[in-house]
């Protein structure tokens, strides 16, 4: 898990409303989290005491599903590479061109591929 709340394959961005790196990271998150096909919860820290305490100025704060993490200025190859070790399966488009494959085979007469 994650961290505390955190869904089960989940990551999960602590950040700060008006924070230009949680911003930034934000968008990098969300777009390797859309390319790994890992859900992605961004929790603002002011609205809640403990967080705030927890973290401090420290944010933004990226939690891996795998337990990995990553702060502050990471850029866009090293979210990208923190997802894809976090749950390392294909992208969602090459599980969409193999689950066509398959229905594809499985829809002809007899079961399997024509020869």
């Amino acid at each position: 898990m994650s961290g505390p709340g955190a869904a089960e394959g989940e990551a999960v961005l602590y950040a700060r409303a008006g924070c230009p790196p949680c911003f930034a990271l934000k968008r990098l998150a969300g777009r390797s989290a859309r390319r790994h096909g890992v859900r992605l919860r961004v929790i603002e820290i002011d609205a809640d005491p403990d967080l705030v305490a927890r973290f401090g100025e420290q944010v933004p704060v990226l939690l891996l599903p795998d337990g990995g993490r990553l702060q502050g200025g990471a850029g866009a190859r090293e979210v990208d590479e923190a997802f894809r070790r976090a749950h390392p399966r294909p992208p969602s488009w090459v599980r969409g061109l193999l689950d066509l494959a398959a229905r594809a085979v499985g829809a002809r007469p007899g079961g399997g591929p024509t020869t």
